[in-house]
């Protein structure tokens, strides 16, 4: 049997393709892979969650999305911030790594990884809620002090992870200090990175670009005649 698609249908076949791969090459407002210790960055606005740049090192100009996760550490927006790890846990009060420090937990990264992936946006309030969910996972305030739906959020961690999950997936800590010889601590950050995209992901997107630009082509071709 013969079947013929019309061009309507194979532009929308290649551009299916092209988001579908897109979407797995990078969370939104997330660090890429490749993002290092070593590199500087400044927290620019918010105060739960915080929108990053960063300064120098490696992925030097990314833009993130970050929250705090220690409640009672300080920083001042805009200012330079040196990236002493990117780890599992933050820093201990000696501000030292990683000697008694506090790894995150995995209801934090469960629910990051969530909010990461856009479940919660439906709900106004989502990101102070959330800064006050993550607070408390980490044992920075009492279940009694967020709102319901903050609190729902931890139901919601502590579920996944009674169900099994024990993993930290992409979400990760920047251990961050005020100055370069990493001697005054300022604070630990929450933040995403980039998953590593797969060698099938990158041929997906080339083969839907392909094809939308070949597709193009023949129909101006056709107008041309």
């Amino acid at each position: 049997m013969n079947v013929i698609f019309s061009y309507k249908q194979l532009m929308r076949g290649a551009l299916a393709c092209v988001v579908l791969a897109g979407s797995q090459l990078a969370f939104a407002q997330s660090l890429p892979s490749g993002f290092a210790a070593g590199s500087v960055i400044k927290l620019n606005s918010g105060s739960g969650p915080f929108n990053g740049s960063v300064v120098s090192g490696a992925s030097t100009g990314a833009s993130f999305e970050s929250f705090c996760l220690e409640k009672l550490e300080y920083m001042n927006i805009g200012q330079n911030l040196y990236v002493q790890g990117v780890t599992f846990a933050t820093t201990n009060a000696s501000g030292t790594y990683p000697t008694t420090s506090d790894p995150l937990s995995y209801q934090t990264a469960w629910l990051f990884t969530q909010y990461s992936n856009g479940a919660y946006n439906a709900n106004a309030n989502v990101k102070t809620d959330m800064q006050n969910a993550f607070w408390h996972l980490e044992d920075e305030v009492a279940l009694s002090a967020l709102s319901s739906t903050a609190q729902s959020y931890v139901a919601a961690a502590n579920t996944a992870v009674t169900n099994g999950y024990a993993s930290y997936g992409n979400a990760r800590v920047l251990n961050l200090y005020k100055d370069a010889s990493y001697s005054m601590h300022s604070q630990d950050q929450l933040v995403m990175l980039a998953p590593v995209p797969e060698p099938e992901t990158y041929a997906m997107m080339l083969a839907g670009l392909g094809l939308m630009g070949a597709v193009a082509r023949r129909r101006q071709t056709k107008k041309s005649a």
